[in-house]
């Protein structure tokens, strides 16, 4: 029993760095918050007309709600989990602790890149619902500063101090302006002067695309999704009226020993489990190995409560 599938989900505990439990873009967008493991829905109210909520169903589809001022709104838990990681006996027997810190370091990252891409989805739904899109338009062949003006003025009467997130392509369009257009000197000044702070998603391919896995209430097979499409921005205004726009919810899981890995009893409760499969398992076609399979998941609450602080550009 030594390397039992119990004994691995409780070595390796809760996939999250307690010194950064949320990515910077989780951080950045929206307001966050934990839900106790009896709440089965995360209710919000809103302080301004809000016509139109953008959320993330049960099933992790996004649907439209609308709300009214000073009624409350519920949004459902969603399950995630992270594609099924292995770890073989022989590495568990040679350096456990190394081998099972590198799982856990996949998992954690798996599940980031989870979370930031349904933000986005979301982020992506409310802009084009509230018709905040801009394109290349004619003329021009790339993303210039008057596309990211256009994008300014679609959002700055509902919100100020602004995050432009960006995928590689127009990332480096935006490090080419002084060289194509030389609007200005300084790269930092332009976007200073905008009260706007950029942030790139897609450092490399292994940072863009990440392995969509079935979910638990089920699915297809694992394939490699773009948490942002390399020729996509979005615009989104932070401080408005009902603060942050995008509500970001995880829900404190129970610490059950024979559902996953616990870091100690009567604690804080989980935010994040580990399930084991026991071994032999198949990795590969019909190779069977002495290994443990290894599936990270979470349930979290994202919603879009204000569409209009959402700004998009798509470069075709």
């Amino acid at each position: 029993m030594k390397y039992d599938q119990l004994e691995v989900a409780r070595i390796i505990g809760q996939p999250v760095d307690p010194r950064k439990p949320y990515t910077d873009l989780v951080e950045l967008l929206c307001e966050t918050d934990t839900a106790t493991p009896e709440d089965y829905v995360y209710y919000f109210d809103v302080l301004v007309e809000t016509e139109k909520v953008f959320a993330l169903s049960a099933g992790g589809d996004i649907q439209q709600e609308n709300v009214t001022l000073d009624t409350p709104a519920q949004i459902s838990f969603t399950d995630l989990a992270s594609p099924e990681y292995y770890l073989k006996i022989t590495d568990l027997a040679n350096k456990k602790e190394d081998a099972i810190a590198r799982k856990n370091k996949t998992i954690n990252r798996a599940l980031n890149a989870y979370e930031n891409y349904k933000v986005l989805s979301l982020i992506d739904a409310a802009a084009v619902s509230a018709s905040n899109t801009v394109t290349l338009g004619s003329g021009y062949t790339r993303f210039s500063f008057p596309h990211l003006i256009d994008m300014l003025q679609q959002v700055q009467d509902y919100g100020d101090n602004y995050v432009l997130v960006v995928g590689s392509t127009i990332d480096k369009d935006i490090t080419l302006w002084n060289w194509n257009d030389n609007k200005y000197h300084n790269l930092t000044e332009a976007f200073n002067d905008l009260n706007i702070k950029k942030i790139r998603i897609g450092l490399g391919a292994a940072a863009r695309t990440f392995n969509l896995a079935t979910s638990a209430s089920g699915g297809s097979t694992p394939t490699s999704t773009d948490i942002i499409a390399a020729t996509t921005c979005y615009l989104v205004a932070l401080s408005t009226e009902i603060g942050k726009p995008v509500i970001f919810v995880r829900k404190q899981l129970d610490d059950v020993k024979t559902l996953g890995g616990v870091l100690q009893e009567g604690g804080d409760k989980p935010q994040r489990l580990v399930f084991v499969s026991p071994n032999p398992i198949t990795i590969t076609g019909t190779a069977r190995y002495l290994a443990v399979g290894m599936t990270g998941y979470e349930q979290v609450a994202i919603a879009v409560v204000n569409q209009y602080a959402c700004s998009k550009f798509t470069r075709t």
